[in-house]
C-alpha cells in the first residue's frame, strides 16, 4: 500500500477548486487555488520524487505518481497551489517536486554531430535512444538512459551499432571478393620447371601481382576514406553488435593525422621486354667473350698442330736416316 504524504492532515482539506488550510477551529482558514494538474504525467521511470520533462511528456515513477494522486498536502505537488504572504515575502505553496527537462532538440544535434565521428570510426549505423520503440509515447532508450542517470541500481543501457567489417573484407576463406589477400597460388603458378627460365610464366606472375596490387590499393584508399573523410562504401560489409559501451578515458584530443593517398597506378607490362633486353645483352656479351676465347684457342690449336707437323717431319727424317745407316751396316 502506498504511504500517503501528510503533515497534520487535519489542517488541509479541499473544497471545490480550493485548498483549505486551517491551523485550528479558532482561526479563519486560508483558501488557496488548486493548481492545474499536469495532463501528460506518465509513470514510466524508476527514480522517486522527481519528474523529467521530455517534449510534452512528464515522466515520473509509479510511486511518485500515486503519491501526488493521493496526497492530501498542498505542499507536496508538482504544480503551484497559490501563494501565502509570510511577513514581507510571498511563499509559493506546492512545486516541491523538482522537474528537470531533457531538451530533445539538443540531443538530436548531438546525435547529428556524433554521426560524422562515428563514420570516421567505421561505424555504419547506431541505434540512438531516440530511435528505439516507444513506451507510452516515449522512446524506451530515453527512459533507460534516465533510469541509469537517476536510479542507483539501474544498469547502463546497451548500445546497438553496426560497423564496417574489416575482418571479413580480408577473409578470403569466406569472402570470395577477398581472393587478392591470398598469396599461396602465386608460389604455385610461377614454379620454373627443370631450372629452365620460362618468360611466359614470369609474365603471368607479374600480371597477377599487378592485379592484386590494384585491389590492395583500392582497399587501402577505401580505409583511408573511412578514417579521414568519413566516407563509407556502398553495400558495405557490416557487423552488428549489442553491448554495453565503456567510457574512453585514454582519448588523445591532440592527435595529428596525415593522409597518404596511393594512386591506382598501372604496372607497365614492359618488364618482360626489359628482361629480354638485359638477357640479350648478357647473351651478346657472353657470345662475344666465347667467340674471342674460341679464336684464341683455335690459334693455339693451329700453332700446336703446326708444331706437331714439324716434329713429325723431323721424326720421319730421323727414322729414315737411321734406316739408311742400319742398311749400310748390314752390307758391310
Amino acid at each position: 500500500m502506498m504511504k500517503t504524504i501528510s503533515q497534520n492532515p487535519e489542517r488541509y482539506s479541499k473544497q471545490g477548486n480550493s485548498w483549505v488550510i486551517s491551523a485550528s477551529p479558532a482561526i479563519t482558514p486560508t483558501y488557496l487555488s488548486i493548481g492545474v494538474p499536469l495532463q501528460n504525467l506518465k509513470p514510466v521511470i524508476k527514480a522517486n520524487g522527481i519528474v523529467v520533462k521530455v517534449g510534452e511528456s512528464y515522466l515520473c515513477s509509479l510511486q511518485t505518481f500515486n503519491d501526488i494522486k493521493l496526497s492530501q498536502n498542498p505542499h507536496y505537488d508538482i504544480v503551484q497551489n497559490g501563494t501565502l504572504k509570510v511577513k514581507a515575502k510571498e511563499v509559493i505553496i506546492g512545486k516541491t517536486i523538482k522537474i528537470i527537462e531533457l531538451n530533445v532538440d539538443n540531443l538530436n544535434t548531438v546525435i547529428s554531430n556524433r554521426d560524422t565521428l562515428n563514420k570516421n570510426a567505421g561505424v555504419l549505423d547506431v541505434v540512438y535512444s531516440t530511435e528505439t520503440k516507444d513506451i507510452d509515447g516515449v522512446p524506451k532508450g530515453i527512459i533507460d538512459q534516465i533510469n541509469y542517470t537517476l536510479d542507483e541500481v539501474s544498469q547502463r543501457p546497451m548500445d546497438e551499432y553496426s560497423i564496417f567489417d574489416f575482418y571479413r573484407m580480408v577473409d578470403y576463406v569466406n569472402n570470395p571478393n577477398a581472393e587478392h589477400y591470398k598469396i599461396t597460388p602465386l608460389l604455385v603458378q610461377t614454379q620454373q620447371a627443370d631450372t629452365i627460365f620460362d618468360p611466359k610464366k614470369l609474365r603471368e606472375y607479374l600480371i597477377e601481382v599487378q592485379d592484386k596490387l590494384k585491389l590492395l590499393e583500392i582497399d587501402f584508399n577505401l580505409i583511408q576514406d573511412i578514417f579521414y573523410e568519413a566516407k563509407l562504401p556502398t553495400n558495405s560489409l557490416s557487423f552488428t553488435d549489442i553491448t554495453q559501451a565503456q567510457p574512453d578515458t585514454e582519448s588523445n584530443d591532440n592527435h595529428t593525422v596525415r593522409r597518404y593517398n596511393r594512386s591506382k597506378g598501372i604496372i607497365q607490362d614492359n618488364i618482360l621486354s626489359e628482361t629480354k633486353r638485359i638477357l640479350n645483352k648478357d647473351l651478346t656479351d657472353i657470345r662475344s667473350k666465347i667467340e674471342t676465347e674460341t679464336q684464341v684457342l683455335e690459334t693455339q690449336l693451329e700453332l700446336a698442330q703446326a708444331s706437331d707437323r714439324n716434329e713429325q717431319a723431323n721424326l720421319t727424317l730421323k727414322i729414315k736416316e737411321l734406316q739408311t745407316a742400319l742398311a749400310n751396316k748390314k752390307d758391310k
